[in-house]
């Protein structure tokens, strides 16, 4: 009976499990921040880097191409052009693209599995909780499709650098747009809903959710700071505006480092969680 008891606490199948998922996302993002931070450090620190076009000084008048090329000094782009910046880029970028895609898509498919679970449990959920199960469900699918596309989408940045802008500031884009909106769809899943009042392991990734939020919407607002920096920097065009703009481009693609090693908590809680599932279960079989 006991035994019996604990097989309904298990809301889906087991499956091996481990805190290496954890370690891997961990130092991936470690590895990709202190890759970001040593580059762009030793660049501002060497101060090696063109006179910029004269056409600059008309920059009001100037093409969209050529006015982005005016504001190339200080951002993480042009640093990668220095010494052998793009090779350590593209190494360590495809090895850290790949660890999180694979974490990433473990740790959605263990949140889908546990939405799924709640709808097929031996209570019926009320309409509204159905509801917001399907749409988490929706908005992990989308989320998990805009990674896909965001991840490798960075390594394009080694080919399409700054010496083919047009590429270049295509990819980024992609890019940006894919991560921001991933940010946004994974804040706005109303996990809580899902979840109801279970003090589950649903209940348990909803409330880790709910403390993300917050600094989801530092990011978002983060990367509504970079253009404004730009143009403060396209109307003051001064030294110290150059390198505010510069400043905030690293920051913001250091906050989505953070925000991708956040998600340590769900690596780490499913392990502890299913570590003491099972270990339930072994002193049920014992007692029964």
């Amino acid at each position: 009976m006991a035994a019996e008891a604990v097989e309904k606490m298990l809301p889906v199948k087991e499956a091996p499990i481990s805190g290496w998922w954890g370690v891997c996302r961990l130092v991936a993002c470690a590895t990709n921040i202190s890759m970001i931070i040593g580059m762009y450090s030793e660049y501002l620190w060497a101060a090696d880097w063109p006179e910029l076009p004269q056409q600059c000084e008309y920059r009001s008048s100037l093409p969209w191409l050529d006015l982005a090329d005016c504001f190339h000094r200080y951002t993480f782009s042009h640093a990668m052009l220095r010494g052998q910046n793009l090779t350590i880029f593209a190494f360590i970028g495809a090895l850290v693209a790949a660890c999180l895609t694979m974490v990433e898509h473990h740790r959605v498919r263990r949140l889908t599995q546990l939405l799924e679970a709640r709808l097929r449990g031996d209570r019926t959920p009320a309409e509204s909780q159905v509801a917001a199960v399907q749409r988490s469900m929706q908005c992990l699918s989308i989320y998990s499709r805009l990674m896909d596309v965001a991840f490798p989408g960075v390594l394009l940045l080694v080919p399409f650098n700054l010496e083919r802008p047009l590429m270049h500031y295509g990819c980024t884009a992609l890019v940006v747009a894919s991560m921001v909106s991933g940010v946004l769809c994974y804040a706005n899943m109303p996990l809580s809903a899902a979840a109801g009042d279970e003090d589950d392991e649903l209940g348990q990734w909803a409330q880790r959710h709910a403390r993300l939020r917050f600094k989801a919407w530092c990011i978002i607002a983060l990367h509504f700071v970079l253009p404004t920096t730009a143009a403060v920097h396209h109307f003051a065009w001064l030294d110290v505006t150059g390198r505010l703009f510069g400043l905030c481009e690293v920051s913001a693609i250091l906050s989505y480092q953070l925000f991708l090693a956040w998600f340590a908590t769900d690596d780490f809680a499913t392990t502890r969680r299913r570590g003491g599932l099972k270990e339930a279960a072994s002193c049920a079989s014992l007692v029964g």
